[in-house]
Formats: structure tokens, C-alpha cells, sequence
């Protein structure tokens, strides 16, 4: 987890696009019908944040393994190669979230990190206890820099995160148990068999009601309040905004707790799909 921190004297308000969930490689995948609104979006924000979700490695029909991890890599490098000017980000999801792929999102954003920026001082008046202080991470928000390998984010007011971490318990290790599950490569039987029927799922529509039965959109808001509420006071304090992926349940700006819930959708045929694209103040 991270904060990002504009230079001074930024544009006021900044624009935010949150894209995840398209599922690349996979045969659910239609982002052929939304490439040019994705485009509309990142042209239209100073910072993109990939919101996990973005490839689907388990079950991708291009090849396993390194094929499609270099795949993955060439897509981003081509975003970032065409508006070096912005900032990326790239949260993790659980579709990719395998080792493999986490050391290829490394070596891709290494030359385009900037370093933490991380002092004592910096946490003051956080109201953190000194362990949340000490996990304060403060990456500059600096054009053309690329930070990757976060399970959530923080932008002024708006927190954003992929979403599974409302999985597994909600805690560290049953989130990654959870993710394990799409560790697996395409060649293995038991994915074969998992892909042939959640595409028959897809063909009957089936996966949007279970998507509206396990993530019905007022408990989904509450549980990802609940855990962002255990994070270091840094990563909660006065948020008025959360934006998230993980449900493929488009959220236009639901309100509860206070708070402004966003999502996506899913670049997933039959599921509505809509970058998010916020205004985010960075005034004090």
C-alpha cells in the first residue's frame, strides 16, 4: 500500500481514470467494444491506475506462461510509450497476481520508478501509531512514473484498490490463498475444465447473477470500508472516495457510509463496462 503525493503546485483538480478488469487472453474478453473509450480515458487523466484484473494468465488462449506474460508486458509498454507524460499504476488482482508475473512488473516499471520519498516527518499529524507510520509509503506523482506490485492506493481523498481483499477473511494471508486459486497455467486439465464451464456460464448469462448474489453492492461497500478501516490510519483517514474492480458490477458514484463508491465494470461480454474517470482535489 502507498500514497501517491502530487509535486507541488499541481493541476487542481486532478484527473483520475481507473480501469481494471478487462481479463486479456481470456475467450470472455470483448475489449475490442471499449478499446477506444480506454483510450478517451487515459488521454483524459494525469494519472491511470490499472486496477488489476487486467490479464487472464490461467486461462488465456495466447499461450502460458512466458508467452503471455510478455504479451502483458508489450500492452502496458505500448500505454506508456504512447503518453510517457502520465503516471501508471498497476494494482494487483487476483487473476494477476502470480510470482512470475509480479517479477515481469518489476523489471518494466524499474526504470520509470521514482524513489520513496519516506521521513519521520512525513506521518506527522497522521494520528498513525508508530506502526502505521512506519508503513507510510509516499511515492511522487511525477510525469512518466510507473509504480506497480500495490494491492491498493491512495490519491488525495480517493483510495483505490482491485477489491478481492474483501476475500479470504480479509486479512494478508487469507487474500493470498485466495489468489492462488488462478496461479495455475492454461495447459492444466483442471483449468480446461474450470474455463469450458464458466464460458458456458457467460453464454447463459449465469455469471451476472451470481455476481449480483456475492456482490450485492451495499455489503460490497461496507465490507471494503471494513477493511480499509484496519489499515494504518494513513490509508483510511478521511477518504470520501473508493474506487475498486474485483465484482464486475458497474458503480456509478453509490453512496454509503458517507462515502462515494466506483467500479468499473468488466471488459466481459455481457457485463456493462465504464472507465472510471474522477476529478480528485489535491488542495489542503
Amino acid at each position: 500500500m502507498a500514497e501517491l503525493v502530487p509535486e507541488s503546485d499541481p493541476t487542481d483538480p486532478l484527473q483520475l481514470a481507473f480501469i481494471s478488469d478487462l481479463h486479456l487472453f481470456s475467450s470472455r474478453c470483448n475489449y475490442e467494444r471499449h478499446e477506444a473509450t480506454i483510450r478517451r480515458a487515459v488521454e483524459a487523466s494525469d494519472v491511470c491506475v490499472w486496477g488489476g484484473d487486467l490479464f487472464d494468465f490461467c486461462w488465456s488462449r495466447i499461450g502460458g506462461g512466458d508467452v503471455s506474460r510478455k504479451a502483458a508486458i508489450d500492452w502496458l509498454e505500448a500505454w506508456r510509450a504512447e503518453f510517457p507524460e502520465k503516471t501508471f499504476v498497476y494494482l494487483t488482482g487476483n487473476h494477476d497476481a502470480q510470482a512470475a508475473f509480479r517479477e515481469s512488473l518489476d523489471q518494466w516499471a524499474l526504470p520509470h520508478t521514482q524513489p520513496e520519498n519516506l521521513s519521520p516527518s512525513d506521518t506527522n499529524g497522521d494520528n498513525s501509531d508508530s506502526t502505521g507510520a512506519a508503513q507510510h509509503i509516499r511515492l511522487p506523482m511525477r510525469p512518466g512514473s510507473v509504480y506497480v506490485g500495490l494491492d491498493a492506493i491512495r490519491l488525495a481523498d480517493t483510495l483505490m484498490v482491485h477489491g478481492d481483499v474483501i476475500e479470504g477473511g480479509r486479512n494478508s494471508v487469507g487474500l493470498d490463498q485466495y489468489r492462488n486459486r488462478w496461479a495455475h497455467e492454461p495447459a492444466t486439465s483442471p483449468a480446461n475444465l474450470q474455463n469450458g464451464l464458466y464460458d458456458a456460464a457467460v453464454t447463459a448469462r449465469l455469471h451476472l447473477a451470481a455476481a449480483g448474489v456475492a456482490h450485492r453492492r451495499r455489503s460490497t461497500c461496507l465490507r471494503l470500508l471494513h477493511w480499509a478501516r484496519q489499515q494504518p490510519d494513513w490509508m483510511h483517514h478521511n477518504i470520501g472516495q473508493v474506487v475498486f474492480g474485483h465484482t464486475h458490477r458497474c458503480l456509478r458514484g453509490v453512496h454509503v457510509a458517507g462515502i462515494d463508491f466506483y467500479n468499473a465494470g468488466a471488459a466481459v461480454k455481457h457485463v456493462k463496462f465504464e472507465p472510471v474517470v474522477l476529478p480528485v482535489s489535491v488542495s489542503v
